[in-house]
């Protein structure tokens, strides 16, 4: 009787003692899965983080290239202009105010270029934040926008570049040092250069060698990239 009493107290506290090794051990278990699971969340939360101030410097990057192709736009819109008012006048030079005729004769000889950056683009890559963004449509997106940048530049230098090669041409005549030497004002400047074909050529060629609607592919692009950004959670 005593026997089997004491086996029934001592299975007792033995099955009590695995209950409770099972239960610490699920617990320990669980502990181990929970903190793993929080420490990647937290990690994704500053991953996430980083990816948010990396769109934010691409952003600012964007808007600044955005300017730059609109200021390159409207150089080339203010040069094709005065190649038309130049030729459209070229029989009455002499009667167009002075003030107007200076604003607009020199620009068929300048020769400019514009910069572009690439700088944040090229630091999230570096960071390898880049495949973090969430949305890849929004990777492609500002793929393409940064393609479309670099389109933009090659268009812009590619017409400075043909333009200076007609001024090249134009002042390579030896009656043009010429005329540069006598010191004529503006209208009398465009009247003898347009005397000598390379001078007509290069009016004539002006509004001809770029379309300056062009660059709205490119800032239709970004419009669209920096939109996708600011959507970006």
């Amino acid at each position: 009787m005593k026997t089997m009493l004491w086996k029934k107290v001592r299975s007792f506290f033995a099955n009590r003692r695995i209950g409770d090794f099972v239960c610490n051990f699920t617990a320990v278990v669980l502990g181990i899965i929970l903190t793993f699971m929080g420490s990647d969340w937290i990690e994704e939360r500053n991953t996430q983080h980083d990816v948010q101030s990396a769109l934010q410097l691409v952003k600012a990057e964007l808007e600044t290239n955005r300017k730059t192709i609109l200021g390159g736009k409207k150089r080339i819109e203010q040069e094709i202009w005065a190649a038309h008012f130049l030729l459209e006048n070229k029989d009455r030079l002499s009667f167009i105010p002075k003030d107007s005729l200076s604003n607009y004769s020199n620009l068929p000889f300048q020769i400019s270029y514009i910069t572009f950056t690439t700088d944040a683009l090229e630091l999230m890559k570096s960071s390898v934040l880049f495949p973090q963004i969430k949305d890849k449509k929004l990777g492609l997106s500002i793929i393409q926008a940064y393609a479309s940048i670099k389109s933009a530049d090659m268009l812009y230098t590619t017409y400075q570049t043909f333009k200076k090669e007609k001024n090249d041409c134009l002042d390579a005549k030896p009656e043009v040092k010429r005329i540069y030497a006598c010191k004529y004002s503006a209208d009398q400047l465009w009247s003898h250069l347009l005397a000598i074909e390379e001078g007509y050529d290069l009016l004539i060629q002006i509004p001809n060698m770029i379309n300056p609607e062009s660059f709205d592919y490119p800032i239709a692009d970004i419009d669209a990239t920096i939109k996708a950004i600011e959507e970006y959670e």
